[in-house]
């Protein structure tokens, strides 16, 4: 397969995370770039376009039951906070 060079700006400390990632993976930058497009180029999600604008959409006419959903949540969680991630 021919190889093409393209460049991108990024910012420097996106370069950082992506130098970190590439090398706990033992793979170069480049390699890792191009792993990460391929992902992204065959990702054949199941949901539509439509679906996934409405749920990204702000429905604020649910505020008050998600609220009410996360208090009851929060009431019975077994630990006083969520674990740190």
């Amino acid at each position: 397969m021919a190889k093409n060079t393209t460049s991108i700006r990024l910012p420097e400390e996106l370069i950082d995370a992506l130098d970190r990632k590439a090398a706990a993976q033992g793979i170069t930058r480049s390699q890792f770039i191009i792993q990460a497009v391929q992902h992204a180029l065959s990702d054949q999600s199941a949901w539509s376009s439509a679906f996934l604008k409405a749920v990204g959409s702000p429905r604020p006419e649910l505020e008050e039951a998600v609220d009410a959903m996360m208090d009851a949540i929060r009431a019975r969680r077994s630990r006083n906070s969520a674990p740190g991630l």
